[in-house]
């Protein structure tokens, strides 16, 4: 039997030898995960503080509304939709548990008017998108507006009350050391996921947000999938005023001011691509936690409010990089 020659066999080592693979690993990992472990090796190192336990429930606590905001934002943008008037939600969430005599109900009355509330806006965004063929952008940016200018003219201007003690609790309060606006965010996300895996919610709003068109043809309820996603959206954003506003403990028209934003870079962050009708909840969870991190990293910097618009535009951009790497790596 011949003898190899050295030269081939190293060549066939060579070929053996696996490599990573970038578009792969872009494919597989949400970009959220990366931005996450590098805030937490850069904390490591300069920034040991915001480490330990009790900072690192108070960022879980703040990161709670926009884990709900981003949620809900990640419904819509599956199905080829967006909702900016989450911040409007907010500040009608805000005004309506603050202001008599709805301030005076009962804890479970007043949460699931608020809950209510958030749907029917959510309702009215998915009529006027599905039946009057609005634009998405147009419908709900103006449904935002309106929201926020409805308060305003209500309570010109001034703040009407408190927040309750009922919703403070779900704000500011803790089970043992864990918050329960982040045990209530988590579990919001286990029950999130049933519909959108297990169920068949979760496989038409995969087959209309990957084509719309041929989803029609099929005869899939495309209309009221749109519809559901924005009543989804709104319930989950009505869920979000009440938590940061349990939190802020005061009424205030400029709670949620820069929510939208920040949920889109969360949607984004998290490997959840507009239209894509794919991506999992760890993604978007993960980039909720990440990006209110970064903003207390920020703030330790004193980089202020300039930092943040900065940081929310960078992660938008590269995040819809790394969106656009993975979409050629899955063609």
């Amino acid at each position: 039997m011949p003898a190899q020659h050295a030269s081939e066999t190293g060549n066939l080592s060579l070929r053996a030898a696996p490599r990573f693979n970038v578009r792969q690993f872009v494919n597989v990992v949400p970009p959220s995960i990366v931005v996450l472990v590098a805030l937490l090796l850069f904390c490591l190192f300069f920034r040991p503080v915001l480490l330990q336990w009790p900072f690192q429930m108070v960022i879980a606590r703040q990161a709670a509304p926009l884990g709900l905001a981003v949620a809900a934002q990640m419904i819509v943008m599956r199905c080829r939709s967006i909702d900016l008037s989450i911040g409007g939600v907010f500040v009608l969430t805000n005004y309506l548990i603050t202001s008599a005599p709805l301030n005076e109900l009962s804890a479970p009355m007043l949460i699931a008017g608020a809950l209510a509330v958030g749907a029917l806006v959510g309702i009215v965004n998915g009529l006027l998108i599905t039946q009057f063929r609005a634009s998405a952008v147009i419908a709900t940016l103006a449904m935002a507006s309106i929201l926020t200018g409805t308060v305003l003219f209500l309570s010109s201007g001034s703040s009407p009350g408190s927040v309750p003690d009922s919703v403070q609790m779900l704000g500011s309060a803790k089970i043992g050391i864990v918050p329960i606006a982040t045990v209530l965010w988590v579990a919001v996300l286990v029950l999130l996921a049933i519909p959108l895996r297990l169920m068949v919610f979760g496989r038409l709003l995969k087959a209309v947000g990957s084509n719309p068109a041929a989803a029609a043809l099929s005869g899939l309820p495309v209309e009221g999938v749109f519809i559901a996603s924005h009543v989804a959206a709104g319930l989950l954003a009505a869920g979000g005023g009440l938590l940061l506003s349990g939190y802020v403990g005061v009424s205030t028209t400029s709670v949620g001011a820069d929510v939208v934003m920040n949920s889109i870079a969360g949607v984004i962050l998290g490997g959840i691509t507009f239209g894509g009708g794919r991506g999992g909840l760890i993604g978007p969870g993960a980039a909720a936690f990440a990006l209110t991190l970064l903003f207390n990293v920020l703030n330790a910097y004193g980089a202020g409010e300039s930092g943040k618009l900065i940081v929310q535009g960078l992660a938008i951009a590269g995040a819809a990089i790394l969106a656009g790497v993975a979409r050629q790596t899955r063609r």
